[in-house]
């Protein structure tokens, strides 16, 4: 079912795409007024402008239509408007495709491709920290290097060309917010990169499934807008109109663009798969970019527990479907497990991000939750109740099932150590808790680490 539907789209686009070439100057135009830079275009200021004239051209530039997932009878209820919708969209990603330089690909197809530990030595470590080798382009450089290393250029015949374009694609169709941006993508794909390599994983899971859930990893929060979906519900945006009925408002758009960027001209890395293989990675894509919404995970998270006491059947459908899930957020939460001074300078672009929708909820007159409200929110005592809800049993989980990431378990706990002490030498020493100053403030650092070094040596007096 899903090729029919997204064969109804691929059609369109195969029509649209030659016609849009001649239309380049329109869709510089259209897409110059959403767009500053060179991220995907800033839809809200195109809103203000052309809000009374276009409504529909409104919706169209903010949604993406959900080619894969759209039934036959809404694809038929709302032509019109899909038309609309399609069109904008396709006016903008060619405006995008047209934005990438020659030069770009032609240095990312031609050149040998390196080595992982050419980018960092210990680039091969679940204890590195990814961001470090770098800024936007040289993530692309070593996404393409992650990709040779897993196997999937050679074992799926992919070709360097449409790989560049795609992985380019992927990283302009990150906007250029505080946490849900290009380099988050990329440190979630290289925690999963490192999973992949590990052998008890290469077994329980094939070689579409693994290659499913890399290319999930890097795709998984394209066109991101720095909210979440409970903002996107209550401000009744118009992505909460288009899948506010299926929830995962965001998800479901990060695979929709996905699935937009795989429908571009040499962008599609999947074209050498039988149409079988293409249904089944689309759906795993689809479901793994779907797992990342926290509030399916928890709901999810017992039947992955059951499977943990259980012990993984790799002939098992579910079981694959509920690990790939695991693996899937487990990436996405990454960052939870590097040592403290990298989880310090994470959180702090997390909570960035938070306290900016908190200040637009303030402007539209609601009350932010405490998380998002940079006045009352306590980092420390909030990173430790997400840790404590989500990120401890996800990482608790896995290392069950894959007992060589205890030592990364270990390192999380160590982090959240250091949290749970900042939150008592907050307290204690009477300092704001609200905003993020205190985070950079290296004499409470050193407190912190004496504060457990005190700990640490008292224990070990006792034994």
């Amino acid at each position: 079912m899903i090729g029919l539907r997204l064969g109804m789209f691929s059609s369109i686009t195969g029509a649209l795409t030659n016609s849009l070439i001649s239309f380049s100057d329109s869709a510089i135009l259209f897409a110059s007024f959403a767009q500053a830079d060179d991220a995907v275009n800033d839809h809200c200021l195109l809103y203000r402008k052309l809000q009374e004239a276009h409504r529909r051209s409104h919706m169209a530039a903010e949604l993406l239509v959900q080619g894969s997932t759209l039934s036959v009878s809404i694809y038929y209820e709302h032509i019109p408007l899909l038309l609309t919708m399609f069109l904008s969209m396709m006016l903008i990603w060619r405006w995008i495709w047209l934005k990438i330089a020659p030069e770009d690909i032609l240095r990312l197809t031609v050149r040998e491709i390196p080595h992982p530990t050419s980018f960092h030595p210990d680039f091969c470590s679940f204890d590195f920290f990814p961001r470090s080798i770098g800024g936007g382009d040289i993530y692309v450089e070593a996404s393409l290097s992650m990709f040779k290393e897993l196997g999937f250029i050679e074992t799926y015949r992919l070709r360097r060309r449409t790989l560049a374009r795609f992985l380019l694609m992927v990283q302009k169709g990150y906007r250029d917010v505080p946490y849900h941006n290009w380099s988050h993508a990329f440190a979630v794909s290289h925690f999963c990169f490192m999973l992949l390599r590990m052998p008890s994983v290469q077994i329980a899971l094939d070689d579409l499934e693994r290659l499913s859930l890399f290319v999930a990893c890097l795709c998984h929060d394209i066109d991101h807008r720095g909210t979440t979906n409970a903002f996107q519900l209550q401000s009744k945006t118009p992505l909460a109109q288009l899948y506010s009925s299926e929830g995962s408002v965001l998800e479901r758009h990060h695979f929709a663009q996905t699935v937009s960027i795989l429908s571009m001209e040499e962008c599609n890395i999947f074209e050498q798969l039988t149409r079988k293989q293409y249904q089944t990675v689309l759906d795993h894509i689809r479901e793994i970019i779907l797992a990342t919404d926290i509030a399916a995970h928890l709901r999810k998270v017992e039947k992955i527990r059951a499977m943990v006491e259980e012990g993984y059947d790799r002939d098992s459908t579910d079981h694959h479907y509920l690990l790939m899930c695991l693996l899937m957020t487990a990436s996405d939460l990454s960052d939870q497990t590097k040592p403290f001074k990298f989880a310090k300078v994470i959180a702090e672009n997390i909570y960035r991000e938070f306290f900016s929708q908190g200040d637009l909820e303030k402007q539209m007159g609601n009350r932010p939750i405490e998380m998002m409200d940079r006045e009352k929110a306590c980092v420390p005592k909030m990173q430790l109740e997400f840790m404590d809800t989500v990120a401890v049993p996800v990482f608790d989980m896995l290392s069950r099932i894959l007992p060589d990431l205890r030592g990364t378990y270990h390192t999380m706990m160590d982090t959240r150590e250091r949290w749970a002490t900042m939150e008592d030498v907050v307290t204690e020493e009477g300092l704001p808790k609200g905003g993020l100053e205190y985070l950079r403030n290296p004499d409470l650092e050193e407190k912190v680490e004496q504060r457990i070094e005190e700990r640490r040596t008292e224990a070990e007096m006792v034994r």
